[in-house]
């Protein structure tokens, strides 16, 4: 996560983000499992539009949008057992 002003960044501090070493970045703290880190930036996200601060959470999980399209696969016709024609009867 990125802070571009001091708020931000306590408010990024106070739900336990650590900034990188070149301060650039904020870290979640260590060993939160994927619950833990949807809870800790899902709070920090609402806790930012509360005092009325942008956020901007990407958790790098494709969308639609980023998924190619494939091609289209022609339908493939019954997949059932063959069966021949039965002879036609002759009348009388």
């Amino acid at each position: 996560m990125t802070a571009k002003t001091t708020s931000a960044r306590s408010l990024l501090e106070q739900h336990g983000f650590a900034p990188t070493a070149d301060g650039s970045l904020y870290r979640p703290q260590e060993g939160l499992d994927e619950r833990g880190l949807l809870g800790v930036v899902t709070a920090a996200e609402a806790h930012a539009y509360a005092h009325g601060l942008s956020a901007r959470v990407q958790l790098g999980i494709p969308t639609p949008a980023d998924i190619p399209a494939s091609a289209r696969r022609r339908p493939t016709v019954g997949t059932g057992p063959q069966t021949t024609p039965s002879a036609r009867r002759r009348t009388r």
